[in-house]
């Protein structure tokens, strides 16, 4: 099986580590207590860091994720997310759909 080295770890951009480092410090009541009460999110972090992975601290985050197409699409992380990639609940094409037939 291919795909990163161990050792190296998961690959996360810099910059969007600061973002969600930013918010916490912005924001340290939802970031400790309410995070996991079901409170929104106070802020929307976007990115266009398709090959990051989704680490555990993003837990109940809410991203903007950049699809190719001058769209970002909402990404709420839940925890069956931890461990995948941001591109992979981003889709970047738009499949087509067929039109309903007229009754006569």
């Amino acid at each position: 099986m291919g795909g990163r080295a161990a050792w190296k770890g998961p690959y996360v951009a810099v910059s969007l580590l600061k973002d969600v480092i930013a918010m916490a410090r912005a924001h340290p009541d939802w970031w400790s207590k309410t995070r996991f009460q079901g409170a929104p999110a106070p802020a929307i972090i976007r990115t266009q860091s398709r090959a990051s992975v989704i680490l555990p601290d993003f837990l109940k985050c809410v991203f903007f994720v950049h699809n190719g197409n001058r769209r970002m699409t909402r990404i709420e992380v839940a925890e069956n997310m931890v461990g995948h990639k941001f591109g992979e609940f981003a889709p970047t094409r738009k499949y087509p759909q067929h039109k309903d037939k007229k009754k006569k």
